[in-house]
């Protein structure tokens, strides 16, 4: 089954209890209470993101973390790929890894397709929208959102 492992989930939950908040440095221990994940997997998480230039830390009495760019300005995808990597499928699905059976594979195409709709798609869905209420959104009316897989979609 294809399941973000649990730090990247608790990524998009800061990130969005975050983006509730714009404007407000918040520290790690209030981030961790609101949020109910613990302090220790709070504070790795807050670190590797502002790392990774997603938030701002600002230190003192009143430091804490806040988002480095505007909600509607960060993709889910973008945390995902900071947590976890490259959005891909299967292994072939990445452009830079090979296969033992690439010369006799004839998916391998259609495992790119399909792995590059994924990662088109979480990175059309910002923090903004995840952050809010559940709203249909344009995927959600087609039937068969697969028919985006044509052969003009990279």
């Amino acid at each position: 089954m294809l399941r973000l492992s649990k730090l990247t989930d608790y990524a998009v939950v800061i990130m969005a209890y975050l983006s509730q908040h714009r404007g407000l440095a918040i520290n790690a221990k209030n981030i961790a209470e609101q949020t109910g994940i613990s302090l220790p997997t709070t504070s790795k998480l807050l670190k590797r993101l502002s790392h990774e230039g997603l938030l701002q830390a600002n230190r003192g009495i009143k430091g804490g973390y806040q988002l480095a760019y505007p909600a509607t300005d960060i993709s889910l995808g973008m945390v995902i790929q900071t947590l976890e990597g490259p959005i891909a499928l299967t292994e072939c699905s990445h452009a830079t890894l090979h296969c033992n059976l690439e010369k006799q594979c004839t998916i391998r195409d259609n495992w790119r397709r399909i792995s590059a709709f994924i990662q088109m798609t979480l990175m059309h869905i910002s923090l903004a929208d995840i952050s809010q209420p559940h709203k249909l959104s344009p995927l959600e009316t087609q039937e068969n959102p697969l028919h985006l897989l044509s052969e003009n979609h990279p």
